[in-house]
């Protein structure tokens, strides 16, 4: 096969790469982009002047000194950033900084400053080809979704031939001075094309790399979204328009103690397609700064404190966090807030309380929820603007009706917190909702409960027991957090369906604790359990459960459930050939699509490669879900080669994959 691989020519990716305006150029793509971005573009294109009024402009009163000399880029020149440090990513903050390579791999990387290469990993998830660079500065560098380790591929087949896994770690040792180049960029592990980059002081403490004079580039500043006011069960939300006219919606009149929340998103260029988290937020009242936190160091012991800074909402994949402004606020005052990204970009609102906001507007709560019941600011609420729709709610103390429906004690038929509810019925442990199907919206009628538990904000550890229809739920939580405000805290799960499962929904999601056991009788399907990906809607199995019609499993956070009888194991499709970078350079690779619904694989090893007798090593990307075999190690076009699949499941495979024509 020798003579066919001499005709296909092998190009170094450094050397091709270029960039033009028009690669910046971006038709308004409603699927890819958040809806505020989405409404800019369309407008824009209408003709209509984009007002950025709210961005800010002055200098931040902290700010990371840089020479411009001085400054480290990966790549030897600029790249935008798609994801920040400090970002929220459910349980855990983002470690590091993601530049884009414009959807392209291979682009070389260069050594911060002299060191020593300790580590590097290879794993179709999570970092991938993960580079671990430890500099003279005694900082670690991580390189993470690499697509070669430039001239240490060849010690990693070396070590994968021997040991017949593709999920190899080895420990190099190997020199490097500044500027070299150490590996390659690329798209392995999770996500697009783009280079994920890390410092680590150590095992545990993850730095901002902005401190190591790394290139951040931001032209953006940070916008406000909203504003959420609470005091005990009174939540009062205020948009964007209200708060550009100074003005933040307070629901109690004249009181003290009031807890807040602001809505922040961070964009690094235009379009605004990737919304980012903030380094820095300061309030003053008037000029006494009462608030200051500045995220530069993480720990990796400590990320689900998270909860105690970011608020969870039902519409978390679209753009901004909610952001606790952790101090004491009284209403009648004047105060600034000042929001500061990693590039230095600072924005500045100054604002005061009022009962009511001229131009207020509602914010949007839900995005893909079906049952009325939903987490925002890390609180279950009751979507009661469906009233307006024909459905109603009756609170219930098991079988006794506590109110016959509860659209007409709370006619305004607003979203409200559960816990309000419960402030009113205190023994309230359901609410029934039902609506015919000319009232649901996808033409199904609906009779379901809502089971409500509520618990004191020092209580550390919940045992609950429930029953939907025939299916038996116990809820083991512990390590609960205590709440810094006196609002009744509520659990909450009902019964819903999608894409013809039918699944429990607990919530709230986000709730900060330290397990969560949860055991499910389904006496009418007892088969695996299986969570739902909140932002990507997969179902994904339990890696750890207990078998048989009570299953068991745990996590750190509450999530939905189905239980899935999928005796479906995963299939290839067409071969195809393409191309992989060994040692810095596109080699001839062939590619086989893996498809599955439910059940993946868990690692690189559950996938077995063999000609005849002799294993080959494959490189298995989960995003496209494709395995990759070297072409030089495979034989001649029309034999077979084995490829066998464990998939999660536990379902075992094999298929013969004839090898085509280049």
């Amino acid at each position: 096969m020798t003579k066919v691989w001499n005709s296909f020519s092998k190009i170094i990716l450094g050397s091709v790469i270029s960039f033009s305006a028009a690669a910046f150029a971006e038709e308004c793509n409603e699927e890819t982009m958040d809806a505020f971005a989405y409404e800019d573009c369309i407008n824009a294109q209408k003709g209509a002047v984009i007002d950025d009024s709210n961005f800010g402009s002055g200098a931040p009163e902290t700010k990371v000194p840089v020479a411009e000399e001085e400054k480290y880029s990966p790549f030897g020149r600029d790249a935008y950033l798609t994801s920040s440090f400090g970002e929220n990513r459910g349980t855990r903050y983002h470690a590091g900084l993601d530049y884009s390579t414009q959807m392209e791999e291979g682009w070389p990387i260069y050594a911060p400053e002299n060191g020593v290469v300790k580590e590097i990993r290879v794993s179709p998830f999570g970092y991938g080809k993960v580079m671990f660079f430890q500099g003279k500065s005694g900082k670690t560098w991580v390189f993470a979704h690499q697509s070669s380790f430039g001239d240490l591929d060849e010690a990693v087949m070396r070590q994968q031939y021997a040991t017949k896994k593709n999920d190899v770690t080895l420990k190099p040792g190997k020199a490097y001075k500044k500027g070299d180049v150490l590996t390659f960029s690329g798209s392995s592990g999770i996500g697009n094309p783009h280079l994920h980059l890390e410092v680590r002081l150590d095992n545990d403490r993850v730095i901002n790399p902005r401190l190591m004079n790394t290139v951040v580039s931001d032209s953006i500043a940070p916008q406000v979204f909203g504003a959420a006011v609470w005091q005990d069960n009174e939540l009062a939300f205020t948009s964007a328009e209200a708060i550009n006219k100074g003005c933040v919606v307070t629901p109690v009149k004249n009181e003290f103690k009031l807890n807040m929340a602001v809505k922040i998103v961070d964009y690094s260029r235009e379009p605004k397609d990737n919304p980012m988290s903030v380094r820095r937020i300061s309030m003053w009242r008037y000029d006494e700064k009462i608030y200051d936190e500045t995220l530069d160091t993480l720990r990796f012991s400590k990320m689900l404190q998270i909860r105690d800074q970011l608020l969870w909402a039902e519409e978390a994949d679209t753009a901004g966090d909610w952001h606790v402004i952790n101090t004491k606020i009284a209403p009648l005052s004047t105060y600034t807030l000042e929001i500061e990204d990693f590039a230095g970009n600072v924005t500045t609102k100054k604002f005061s309380f009022h009962p009511k906001c001229k131009g207020n507007v509602d914010l949007q709560m839900t995005k893909v929820q079906t049952a009325p019941v939903f987490t925002y600011l890390s609180r279950p609420m009751l979507d009661l603007f469906r009233c307006e729709s024909g459905m109603t709610f009756t609170a219930m103390k098991k079988d006794e009706v506590l109110s016959e429906n509860l659209c007409s004690v709370y006619k305004d038929h607003k979203p409200m917190l559960i816990a309000k509810i419960l402030e009113t019925y205190p023994e309230m442990t359901d609410i029934h909702y039902t609506a015919d199907a000319s009232s649901t919206g996808d033409g199904k009628a609906v009779d379901e409960n809502i089971a409500v538990l509520g618990f004191g904000k020092y209580q550390s550890n919940v045992n609950w027991k429930v029953s939907m229809g025939d299916i038996d739920i116990t809820q083991k939580l512990s390590g609960i957090a205590a709440s810094k405000d006196t609002a009744i805290r509520v659990l909450a799960v009902t019964k819903t369906r999608t894409d013809s499962l039918d699944y429990l929904e607990f919530h709230p999601k986000g709730l900060q604790l330290k397990n969560w056991n949860v055991c499910v009788e389904n006496k009418s399907n007892p088969a695996p359990l299986y969570w739902l990906g909140e932002t990507s809607r997969n179902w994904f199995i339990f890696s750890k459960q207990t078998k048989g019609k009570n299953r068991c499993a745990s996590a750190n956070e509450l999530r939905d459930i189905a239980s899935i009888d999928n005796q479906e194991p995963p299939t290839l499709g067409f071969p195809y050939w393409d191309a992989i970078m060994i040692g810095g350079v596109r080699q001839p690779a062939l590619k086989i699509p893996l498809m599955f619904k439910y059940d993946g694989v868990a690692d690189g090893n559950a996938i077995t490669v063999k000609y005849k007798n002799k294993w080959l090593a494959a490189e298995y990307d989960s995003e496209p879900r494709e395995i990759a075999i070297e072409g030089e190690k495979l034989p001649d076009a029309g034999e077979d080669i084995t490829v066998q699949i464990v998939d999660e499941a536990g379902h075992k495979v094999s298929y013969d994959v004839t090898i085509p024509e280049m």
